[in-house]
This record gives C-alpha cells, sequence and structure tokens, in this order.
C-alpha cells in the first residue's frame, strides 16, 4: 500500500475506540463485530478515512473468524480503493489493513491478479516485528494463500517467524490458538502429523486453560476430522456429539461447520438421507451467513459426495461443476480430479470406449501432482477408481501407494493386486502374508492360533455376515477340555493369533461371533467362491461369456489344491474340503462343456487336463476328458485316459464313454 502525503485528519493505532475494538476481537469477543461496524460509520462520518478503513479491516477479520459475511464484497471495494488512495499508514496500520484487503480477494476474487503482490507484501510486515496480535492474525491469512497453492517453503517460513514470538506475553491466548488452527491444516495437508497433532495438542491446552469455548469447539471438530477418514466412526461420533455440547447456537457460523462434519459422518455411516439432509442445511447456513462464493466449495464437494454415495452422478457431477471459475488454482486442482473421477466411472458404467482412456488420464493426472487427498471424505468411491486402475494395470504402484497411504478399505469383489494388509492362500497349502512378507509359522505355540485361522478360512467367516459362533469353534477345536476351561483357551488362542497377523482389526469378534475382517484381509477360497459364482452365471444360457477366458484364467491361478493342502483333515476339515474339490470339478465340468459346444476342442481338452492334475478322483472330469478326446480322433490317448480313470477310480468306465472294449476300434462321441 503506497504511503502518502499527510492526511489533515491523520489516524494511528492509538486511537483509543480503535484500540477497544481491537483488544476485543484479540479475546475472541464477538462483540468487537458490531464495535468496528459502529466506529467505521462513526469515522467515515467525522471524514477520518484511515481510521475507517482500518475499522473495516477489523469488521473483514472478525466476520471471517466468525464466518459472518455481511457487506463483504462492499467491502473489499471500499479497501481496494483505500489501497488506491493517499492514505498516511504507519507499518502497524497497514498490516492490519492490508490483512483484510488479500483476506478479501482470496474469498471474493481467488484468481484475482493482485493477490500475489499483496502477499508479498503482507510476508514482508509479518517480518518485522510489530504488534503480535496483528501478526498471527495476517499469518493465518496468509497460510490461507499458501495452502491451496502447495507453497510449503513460504508457509515454513511464516511458521519460523510467528513460532519465535508465540511466548510473547502481549499475544492472547485466543490468537495463538487461532493462529495453531490454521498452522495444524497446513501441516495437515503437508503430511507433516507430526506437527499437525503438536498444534492440536496446543490448542485443547489453550482452550481449556483460559475457558475458551470457541477454540475448544474447534480443536474437537478436528478431531472428528481425523477420525472420519480412517473409519473410525465411534470416534467421530463421540467429538461430534461433544461438539453439540459446545457448539453456540446464536453463531450461525459454529452451526455451519457442525453441519460440514455431520455430513461427513454420514458418509462414513452410508446413511445417505442423512447425509443430503446435512448438506443442505449447510448449503442453506452458507446463503444465512453470505458467504462467498470462492468459500462455499468444500460445503459444495461435501453436497456432491452425499450425492455421489446416493449414487447420483450425474447430479454429483453437476453440483462440482458448478464451481468452475470460482475455486482457488489448488483447490480447482482437486474438483477438476473429481470431476474426472467421476467421468471415469461413468465411462466405464456405460461400457464406453474411451473409458479406460480416462481412467489413464485420471491416475497420470494425480501420479504427477502427488495428491492423495483424493476423495478423502468419501474413500469408498475413491477405493472403486482404485480398483477400476488396478484392474487395467494403470499407474499400479501409485493407486497401491495410495491405498496404503489413506488406508483405503478394499470394496466388494477387490482384485488380488490391491495390496492388502493380509494376504492367506489357502488352497494347494497354507501360507499368510503381512504386507508382501511371508509370516514364519514354526513352533508348538502357534499351532492353536494357526488351527483357528484355518477353522475360520474353512468355515468360509471372511465377513460379519459370515461369522461363526465361538461357541461352535470352541467345539471343533476343543472337544475334549471340561466345561469352563474351552473359553479361557480360546481367549489365549485368539490373543495369540491377533499379536501373530500384527494387523489391528484383520479379525472381528462382535455378539459371540468371530470373522476375518474382509477390507484387511483376502483369502484365495473367498476370492475363488465369488469366482466361481461369475463363472457360473457366464455359463448361462444366453449370458454375456466375454469374460469367460479370463474367468477360466483366474480360476487356474486360485485352485492350487486341496483346502489346506497336504494337511491331514480334522473332522471339520474334511467336509470343508470336499466341497470345494467338488466346486472345482464342477466348475472345469461345465466350463469345458461350454466349450465343446463352442467346438473348441483343444482349450476344452486343456481345461479337464488341468482340472485332473488337481483332483484324480473326479469321475466327471475323467468322463469329459474321454469324451474330447475321441472326438479329435485321439484313440491312443483315450484308451490310455480310459485306463488310468478306471484304476484311480476302481470303476469300470468302457460303456459310458463308447468303447466296447479296449482292443476295439474308437468311433468319435458327439458333444453333449
Amino acid at each position: 500500500m503506497p504511503a502518502a502525503q499527510e492526511s489533515s485528519t491523520p489516524a494511528t493505532v492509538e486511537d483509543e475506540r480503535l484500540i477497544q475494538a481491537l483488544a476485543l476481537a484479540h479475546r475472541g469477543d464477538w462483540q468487537a463485530w458490531s464495535t468496528f461496524a459502529g466506529l467505521q460509520a462513526q469515522a467515515r462520518q467525522d471524514g477520518q478515512p484511515a481510521l475507517a478503513a482500518q475499522a473495516l479491516a477489523g469488521l473483514m477479520i472478525t466476520g471471517q473468524h466468525f464466518r459472518r459475511f455481511e457487506g463483504f464484497e462492499s467491502g473489499l471495494e471500499a479497501l481496494e480503493a483505500c489501497c488506491a488512495a493517499d492514505l498516511q499508514l504507519e507499518p502497524t496500520q497497514e498490516l492490519l489493513v492490508l490483512n483484510a484487503y488479500l483476506l478479501g480477494l482470496l474469498l471474493c476474487r481467488p484468481l484475482d491478479p493482485g493477490i500475489e503482490p499483496c502477499a508479498l507484501r503482507l510476508q514482508a510486515l509479518i517480518e518485522q516485528g510489530l504488534d503480535i496480535n496483528l501478526t498471527l492474525a495476517a499469518a493465518r491469512t496468509l497460510i490461507y494463500y499458501f495452502e491451496p497453492r502447495n507453497l510449503r517453503d513460504p508457509a515454513l517460513r511464516v511458521q519460523a517467524v510467528v513460532g519465535a514470538r508465540m511466548a510473547e506475553p502481549e499475544a492472547t491466548p485466543y490468537r495463538r490458538a487461532r493462529w495453531l488452527h490454521m498452522w495444524r491444516i497446513c501441516a495437515h495437508y503437508g503430511r507433516q502429523p507430526h506437527l499437525a497433532a503438536k498444534a492440536l495438542e496446543q490448542m485443547f491446552a489453550i482452550a481449556r486453560q483460559h475457558q475458551l469455548r470457541e477454540v475448544e469447539f474447534l480443536a474437537v471438530l478436528v478431531e472428528a476430522q481425523n477420525a472420519l477418514p480412517h473409519g473410525d466412526v465411534p470416534a467421530a461420533r463421540a467429538a461430534i456429539a461433544r461438539a453439540e455440547s459446545l457448539v453456540d447456537a446464536n453463531q450461525l457460523g459454529e452451526l455451519l461447520l457442525l453441519e460440514l462434519e455431520r455430513t461427513r459422518l454420514a458418509f462414513m455411516r452410508r446413511e445417505v438421507a442423512s447425509a443430503l439432509h446435512h448438506a443442505a442445511r449447510a448449503r442453506y447456513l452458507c446463503d444465512e451467513v453470505r458467504m462467498p462464493t470462492a468459500m462455499r466449495w468444500p460445503y459444495a464437494v461435501n453436497e456432491a459426495f452425499a450425492q455421489l454415495l446416493g449414487e447420483d452422478y450425474e447430479a454429483g457431477r453437476a453440483t462440482l461443476q458448478a464451481l468452475s471459475g470460482s475455486t482457488p488454482a489448488g483447490y480447482a486442482q482437486e474438483v477438476d480430479a473429481m470431476l474426472q473421477g467421476i467421468d471415469a466411472y461413468l465411462a466405464v458404467r456405460d461400457a464406453r470406449p474411451d473409458a479406460a482412456q480416462r481412467i489413464a488420464a485420471l491416475w497420470a493426472g494425480l501420479r504427477q501432482r502427488r495428491s492423495y487427498d483424493f476423495f478423502d471424505h468419501l474413500p469408498e468411491f475413491c477405493a472403486r477408481l482404485c480398483v477400476l486402475a488396478l484392474e487395467r494395470g494403470i499407474e499400479v504402484d501409485f493407486v497401491r501407494s495410495l491405498i496404503d497411504k489413506c488406508q483405503l478399505a478394499a470394496p466388494e469383489q477387490a482384485p488380488a493386486s490391491w495390496p492388502w494388509p493380509l494376504r492367506i492362500q489357502a488352497l494347494g497349502g497354507f501360507a499368510v502374508w503381512r504386507h508382501g512378507e511371508l509370516l514364519a509359522a514354526d513352533g508348538k505355540a502357534q499351532r492353536k492360533p494357526l488351527a483357528l485361522l484355518q477353522a475360520l478360512v474353512a468355515l468360509e467367516a471372511f465377513n460379519e455376515e459370515r461369522a461363526v459362533e465361538v461357541a461352535h469353534l470352541v467345539d471343533l477345536l476343543w472337544p475334549d477340555l471340561e466345561a469352563t476351561a474351552p473359553k479361557a483357551a480360546f481367549e489365549m488362542t485368539l490373543s495369540r493369533l491377533r499379536k501373530w497377523l500384527g494387523v489391528d482389526q484383520a479379525l472381528r469378534l462382535s455378539n459371540g461371533r468371530l470373522s476375518l475382517n474382509a477390507r484387511l484381509v483376502w483369502c484365495d477360497v473367498d476370492a475363488f467362491g465369488q469366482l466361481a459364482m461369475a463363472l457360473q452365471a457366464s455359463l448361462r444360457p444366453h449370458a454375456d461369456t466375454s469374460a469367460l477366458p479370463a474367468q477360466l484364467q483366474q480360476l487356474a491361478q486360485l485352485y492350487r489344491g486341496p483346502l489346506l493342502g497336504a494337511a491331514v483333515p480334522e473332522p471339520w476339515l474334511r467336509q470343508a474340503r470336499e466341497r470345494h474339490a467338488l466346486r472345482w470339478s464342477r466348475l472345469v465340468r461345465d466350463a469345458g462343456a461350454h466349450l465343446e459346444t463352442l467346438q473348441q476342442w483343444g482349450q476344452a481338452l486343456s481345461l479337464y487336463e488341468a482340472g485332473l492334475e488337481l483332483d484324480l478322483s473326479s469321475e466327471a472330469l475323467h468322463l469329459a476328458l474321454i469324451r474330447c478326446l475321441l472326438t479329435l480322433g485321439r484313440a491312443g490317448d483315450a484308451q490310455r485316459a480310459l485306463q488310468r480313470a478306471e484304476v484311480v477310480l476302481g470303476l469300470s468306465l468302457v460303456e459310458r464313454v463308447g468303447l466296447a472294449s479296449p482292443s476295439l476300434p474308437v468311433r468319435p462321441v458327439s458333444a453333449r
């Protein structure tokens, strides 16, 4: 702001009325807003433009803190005129006015070219050791400027300047706490969780020591924000309940923040109606507080997420599209990425030819920007987009790193390429991998924990809906213990199993029922069962068989042999092993028969041979193999296959396959 010739009525921060208003603002007293408003009107009437500009600046900064924005647009225009006028302001006065001017530009004109020079001048001012409380307020605005533009180094410089002055006795608890609130946001998005956690801890300490209700309310909302992305619904609900007890119902801005977190909680609980309700309430409150358009994007994004949760993808896209041109550059990139994600999903849903191209463009952009906050409050939709990329081999390394960093839970029918924390192979043997490393299972101490895990797999307790009664597990694993001993034995074994697996919540125990957590644990038995259902659907009359070749390939990769391999079958294992072996042979038989109807004899033959390699006891597969060889005119091979089948099965199959005796000529058999 240019210095000018002396005004006839110079104003300084020493003006008693301004000092009183600033004191109220530095304490976080809402009365500061009306005091500033009255002072501005009086100063304009008295012909004191410099004092009016400072009062207007205090009014706008206080309004932003309390989310009250009426007159913000006209206030920005007035400050713009002040910046162009010949007002003579001391550095401290300039710090106050320029802070409000930059704030107005960021909130009302986020693409204005005057933002950058204004920010540079404000940064220079906060390094001059001026009034600490005005410096803290200005530092908040600078972080608001730096964060969406990913300007980490200047933000760290501001933190260094402010951090060195936080202990000054003139710094009020309110100003220190509000600075910490903004710095926590910067540290969080800068992926410095230890700094973010420290800032939150300091906020709570200040709030409780000085009984700052508003600051504690903001800190509690941060706890809810921290819990939601990780799916910790109980912690988020507790935090929101605490915030509800702290909120001032007369402060519409606080009610607005509360509705934002209520909407996000509804996302995590998959409560579509509740999410839409709270998102609509937030939009109404945005109107009530006269929030500038550029500030509304988080609330619009939440409303779009609620629409996506309800699978109204077109409405969600329209809500996000309405933000175009009204958000800062960094946030605009996030919104554009969300639009790309929705478009890619719709392209796959509608089987459009450019689907793969859209998915590739989406993930290439996210990788280039190293963006890990993609749909962070709608993790299930983000996980679906991850699956679309993994299934097509697109940006696999980055997608897997995003899944790990964001701790995304696997959606239903996630592919084997999903980076599961735990992977269990139980077909053809037994092995467990934790984050890609094979777990050692040596020693007698692991025998019962492994048996418990194997029992869960054999009983197909892969999610809470299929959980097994603890009493049933006890009967299977400890049939000979006295009535009082099995419970203690089970609890000890479960504890050892949890420790051995080393992944929190991998096992779910609820209402006396135990299961694996399908979001954290992949098991080939479960994948085999899901694939079997999909393959059977492909084999139905008039079904789409385009996926059949890939399904058959996956089938051969998954079924490596009998359940638990060569392990001596316990009574509870034998039935499960036979069930999976029968499912395998039936799938091979039915898929082979389908190939025969298409006269794809070579593929059918290969499939039957692969099936018999893993299950020689299947009479149906022996017969199908012999029939296929006969049709191909391979008489000698058919005779040898017949002899092997009769030896293995102990049955005479000559008449069943159309051979009078091994010495007679072979005649081809038509496909069934």
